[in-house]
C-alpha cells in the first residue's frame, strides 16, 4: 500500500491499481465518508490497509486536520460490505454515503447529501476557523503555475 501526501488529504492507495471502468465508476462509483477526530480517523485509516492491500476496499483518503474525515471508495455494489468492514474496525456513527459522480443519484437522498455536505462545511471550519477556510478556499482556486 502507498501513502501520498498533499495539502490537504492523505491518500492510500494500492500497490497494483486494480482496473476500473471508468464509466462504470462515474455512475456507480462512491464513498463512505466517517467523520470524527483526527486520532481516531488515523487509527481507522490504520487499520484500512490490509483490505487496500487484499483489494477488498478499493483506496481511502484522510483530512490532514483536526476535526477529520476518511473518505473510504467502493463502487456502490459493495456499499455494503464495505459498510460492515468499517463497522468492525471501530467506524463511528458519524456517516454519510456519497457518489462521486452521479450527482442525480446523490439528490435522491436529500437528507444524506444535505448532511454529508454540511458535515464537510462544519469540518473545514473546524479545523481552520473562518478566516483560515477563506484562506484555504484562495489557496486552492490559485491558478497553478
Amino acid at each position: 500500500m502507498r501513502r501520498y501526501k498533499d495539502m490537504l488529504w492523505t491518500w492510500l492507495l494500492p500497490d497494483t491499481p486494480k482496473d476500473i471502468d471508468n464509466e462504470e465508476w462515474v455512475r456507480h462509483g462512491g464513498k463512505w465518508i466517517i467523520f470524527d477526530r483526527k486520532d481516531r480517523i488515523v487509527k481507522l485509516a490504520k487499520k484500512l490497509e490490509p483490505y487496500i492491500d487484499l483489494g477488498e476496499i478499493e483506496s481511502a483518503k484522510y483530512w490532514n486536520e483536526d476535526p477529520s474525515a476518511i473518505n473510504v471508495y467502493s463502487l456502490d455494489r459493495d456499499k455494503e460490505k464495505t459498510w460492515e468492514i468499517l463497522k468492525r474496525l471501530g467506524a463511528g456513527d458519524s456517516r454519510v454515503w456519497e457518489y462521486d459522480y452521479a450527482w442525480d443519484k446523490n439528490i435522491r437522498n436529500p437528507f444524506d447529501f444535505m448532511y454529508s455536505w454540511f458535515s464537510k462545511f462544519r469540518t473545514i471550519l473546524q479545523s481552520y476557523g473562518p478566516i483560515g477556510t477563506l484562506r484555504l478556499i484562495r489557496e486552492i482556486l490559485k491558478p497553478k503555475r
